[in-house]
């Protein structure tokens, strides 16, 4: 791994080309903590990259644009198989698809969100549970995506999170509870019977809050806290969070992508979880 202002976290196999992206997929994660990228060998079937970029540099008094962080990345620069944007967003809605009126998504998501005349709202398909997700994607986020990839729909955060869900559940009807942790706000999900139960992001600027959030919505389902609990985003083993969610559960589990595809060996230390959304993205076609 080499740390630098110009790239601040990375990893990557020697095998990597950057002459030979046309046999890669590029996932990108563009999120108020930064701009997260990792590319996926089709040839080898294994990540061979994964890079991020904070916003905020230490020592730095202005924050990077995502769109600076693009124009300046020597990969990003390079033409992929296929692109995958992911969003994060605490504000959304779920709709699901029996009812589903594209003609009438702006209306869906205004039913519950404040939004200016000018925003656009996106939908994606959500295969599990059956459903469409709604969301606004940031102004500079979005312009940033679209300006270097004018073909690509972003996704929201929920796309590959409950994709993840699903596969996990696959072959169990066992409860599955899910906390999912980005910069300022946290997202719970609970599949029963490989069904979505719940599915809720709250905001949550101090992450050693979401114990709160996520035991009073055990609480109030009946739930209990002796049930596995399992964690991805911006969480860290043994930081604050995570130990304020071990003074209410013991059975606390850092979650793993369930995808087909494998790692480079350079990856094999660092923390899945972190990436969960990135590296579950190729899985979402």
């Amino acid at each position: 791994m080499t740390q630098s202002q110009k790239y601040p976290m990375e990893l990557f196999d020697e095998t990597l080309d950057i002459n030979a992206t046309e046999n890669y997929d590029l996932s990108l994660e563009l999120s108020e903590d930064g701009l997260s990228l990792a590319v996926l060998d089709l040839l080898r079937g294994k990540f061979v990259l994964l890079r991020h970029y904070p916003i905020d540099i230490h020592g730095n008094n202005a924050p990077r644009s995502h769109a600076e962080i693009i124009g300046s990345d020597d990969f990003l620069r390079k033409h992929y198989r296929k692109v995958f944007i992911i969003t994060p967003s605490p504000h959304y809605t779920l709709v699901p698809s029996a009812v589903f009126d594209p003609s009438l998504r702006d209306d869906y998501f205004r039913f519950s969100h404040s939004t200016r005349p000018d925003t656009r709202i996106t939908a994606n398909n959500l295969p599990f549970p059956g459903a469409a997700v709604l969301f606004a994607p940031d102004r500079e986020v979005s312009e940033a995506a679209s300006s270097r990839w004018p073909g690509v729909t972003p996704w929201h955060h929920t796309k590959p999170l409950l994709q993840h869900i699903s596969a996990a559940c696959r072959s169990s009807e066992d409860r599955h509870i899910h906390l999912h942790y980005e910069k300022s706000f946290i997202t719970i999900i609970i599949a029963e019977k490989r069904s979505l139960a719940f599915c809720n992001s709250f905001i949550c600027p101090d992450a050693s809050d979401a114990g709160y959030y996520l035991f009073n919505v055990l609480e109030s389902r009946g739930i209990k806290s002796d049930e596995s609990i399992h964690l991805s985003g911006a969480v860290e083993p043994y930081s604050e969070a995570h130990l304020a969610i071990l003074n209410y559960a013991e059975n606390v589990k850092f979650a793993s992508p369930v995808i087909r595809q494998g790692f480079s060996y350079v990856m094999h230390d660092t923390a899945h979880h972190r990436w969960l959304n990135l590296f579950t993205a190729a899985s979402c076609e």
